[in-house]
């Protein structure tokens, strides 16, 4: 039995992390497609080997709540010790990332999910002396309408870490320090997700070529790129005064934060690489400056979102680049293959064999826009039909030297198709994916959960 570490560096562009990850040995494969544009249906697929629709994880319903087990379920079931270090809220124990895992933990976000929990990271910020925060904290945690034991020991656990505050908690820095006093003495799955190259992008000041950048609203700037006349998307009586994102800005601070998640991955990697068989390094979904009308990551499925930089280092991964087409679903099965050698029951293949292997396809799904997200548009006065505009559905399909996808300017192509009738094909292969939506949807949204994720873009 081997130990296996999964490292996905949220929202890193295959382009940025050519750059800035050049130092990475392993096999770099060139041709890595997520299932999904965003995180949650991204990271259904590595930790279930389906397709989104089929997990039931999409922006109409985030949680992880197949009935099917998950990765580190099965890995736990097999005798693995399974431990997951998460900054992104969106995989935490809110929306049920925590199955199958021993220990689940991260940065301050993953440590407050509910309004049930006293939020000291948010109290600490707001109060310019630490020892008075403590105290009024415990007040307030006691007074309020709160789980208090729990505030009560995570207002402890901050007071004893005595954490530096800023204006961004430092998740690969913490798990730097995570993988340093790693020293498995049993088979262990490791999972992690990093968030530095998400927006807002605040690089620390030594790293800044550029101001920190928020993007601000920059999903209103892609909707009103998908009209001839902006003044369309907006319903009558609103203000159209609209000016968007600085691209050039934009993409600075964001290469200057993928440098700094560089250099401190770097020094998880050489703790990682010294205690653990086999280290995996991806991304779960890119990002847009602007590029097709386009901002961030919430709309479309065009290759800068979709292609996503993965490199496998370990035994039978040489330091070579593969342009065989892989994907997500193959992370979830080369895992299971390399933890006890048998064949996965899911989609995907071994990693291993992707060169010999070429005429493997996959899909790429974009479900449309979050209730959370329409409620917001139309909050601000967007009109009913402009929202429907980006709340579609489209598929992709990779292959050999190919990826061909729907959008709202039709059918997009690069490379040359193998299919004589692509187009069909991607309808049919959508066809045969199993839809385990229930239709139902994620209603409500926690307050302190839904604060995070309007900071993130996703509102």
């Amino acid at each position: 039995m081997t130990s296996i570490a999964v490292v996905v560096l949220d929202t890193v562009r295959a382009d940025a992390f050519e750059e800035a990850f050049k130092w990475l040995p392993g096999t770099w494969f060139d041709a890595a497609y997520s299932t999904s544009h965003w995180t949650g249906g991204a990271h259904a697929s590595l930790f279930t080997g389906m397709y989104p629709s089929e997990a039931d994880v999409t922006v109409a319903d985030w949680a992880l709540s197949t009935s099917e087990r998950t990765l580190a379920e099965q890995l736990s079931a097999a005798g693995y010790r399974t431990r997951a270090f998460s900054a992104n809220i969106n995989i935490s124990s809110a929306y049920g990332y925590d199955r199958g895992f021993d220990v689940f933990g991260g940065t301050r976000d993953t440590e407050y999910p509910t309004a049930s929990v006293f939020n000291w990271y948010r109290h600490l910020e707001e109060h310019e002396h630490p020892r008075l925060a403590y105290l009024t904290g415990a007040a307030a945690a006691l007074r309020g309408d709160y789980d208090t034991r729990r505030s009560l020991r995570l207002g402890l656990a901050e007071a004893v870490a005595g954490t530096p505050l800023g204006d961004a908690d430092d998740g690969a820095g913490r798990f730097r320090d995570l993988t340093r006093s790693l020293s498995p003495s049993e088979p262990t799955f490791l999972f992690a997700n990093l968030m530095e190259a998400h927006q807002p992008y605040r690089a620390p000041p030594s790293y800044r070529s550029v101001d920190a950048y928020d993007l601000g609203p920059a999903f209103e700037t892609t909707l009103r790129n998908r009209f001839d006349d902006p003044d369309e998307a907006l319903a009558e009586g609103v203000d159209r005064e609209h000016t968007g994102p600085d691209p050039e800005r934009a993409r600075a601070a964001y290469e200057d934060c993928v440098r700094y998640l560089s250099d401190v991955y770097r020094e998880a990697f050489e703790a990682l690489s010294a205690e653990f068989d086999y280290v995996v390094t991806l991304g779960d979904h890119g990002e847009l400056f602007g590029e097709h009308g386009v901002w961030e990551h919430g709309y479309g499925l065009y290759p800068e979102v979709t292609n996503v930089p993965l490199v496998v280092t370990g035994p039978d991964f040489s330091d070579e680049r593969v342009d065989a087409p892989v994907s997500l679903l193959d992370v979830y099965h080369t895992v299971l293959a390399l933890a006890d050698g048998t064949e996965p029951d899911r989609r995907g293949r071994d990693l291993r064999a992707a060169d010999d292997e070429r005429g493997v396809t996959y899909l790429t799904e974009y479900n449309g826009i979050a209730s959370m997200r329409r409620e917001a548009l139309r909050e601000r006065g967007y009109a009913p039909d402009a929202i429907d505009a980006v709340d579609v559905e489209y598929r992709g399909l990779v292959a050999d030297g190919y990826y061909g996808f729907q959008s709202d300017e039709g059918w997009i192509e690069t490379g040359a198709s193998p299919f004589e009738a692509p187009r069909e094909e991607v309808a049919a292969r959508r066809e045969a994916v199993p839809d385990n939506r229930d239709g139902n949807g994620t209603t409500s949204v926690d307050p302190a959960i839904r604060e995070r994720l309007e900071e993130l873009g996703y509102a």
